[in-house]
């Protein structure tokens, strides 16, 4: 994959002021309707479009992490349209990258603000098709001065809207075969900053 960590700061965890009530977002940041909106399925649906594009994307955030690894995704389910390489059907998750890093694509300069009626919809779009669910975080504990592993728990998963640079994984066009290439199997990195990463809460 282009990055090896690929994490969302605590720090970058903004929230949109928004309420979602039957599908009906009730504040309203200044709209930008040259900034593309797009969900998770939509933006693997037409890669090609969007590659090395900037576009919003939807879907629901989630983390894997361990010891020594630790990711962050947005992603959708049942995508009817995944993407397709050498006969390996990719899953239908992002990398969230959200660190400037020397060598990385650099991502985008603006900080829009997105329309949020255009958000609710794409977010009621995502929530007929996905599980909210899950996912399991590595925890500590500081006992006589020292840190120590104390096993996982589980966090819920969260919905999301960020606007990034949409780049393709650097084993996109390796024939791996059916199979793939292993690793974190994801197709696409998202380019973003913590200003452009929202959190959205129902």
């Amino acid at each position: 994959m282009i990055c090896d960590s690929c994490q969302i700061p605590l720090s970058c965890r903004w929230t949109i002021v928004s309420v979602f009530a039957c599908g009906i977002l009730r504040a309203q940041p200044s709209p930008a309707p040259q900034i593309k909106v797009v969900t998770v399925c939509e933006l693997l649906a037409n890669l090609n479009q969007y590659a090395n594009t900037s576009v919003a994307v939807v879907g629901r955030l989630e983390g894997r992490v361990s010891l020594i690894d630790d990711y962050e995704f947005l992603s959708q389910d049942r995508c009817p349209h995944p993407v397709v390489t050498h006969g390996h059907v990719w899953t239908t998750k992002l990398i969230v990258w959200a660190y400037a890093e020397e060598g990385m694509p650099k991502p985008p300069a603006d900080t829009p603000a997105l329309d949020p009626a255009l958000i609710a919809v794409k977010l009621s779009a995502v929530r007929e098709t996905t599980v909210f669910g899950s996912h399991t975080v590595a925890s500590f504990r500081e006992q006589g001065g020292t840190i120590t592993y104390a096993g996982e728990r589980s966090v819920p998963n969260e919905w999301a809207v960020i606007y990034g640079r949409v780049v393709k994984a650097s084993d996109f066009n390796k024939d791996c075969g059916i199979r793939g290439c292993g690793g974190l199997d994801v197709p696409i990195v998202l380019i973003t900053t913590c200003a452009n990463t929202h959190v959205l809460k129902n």
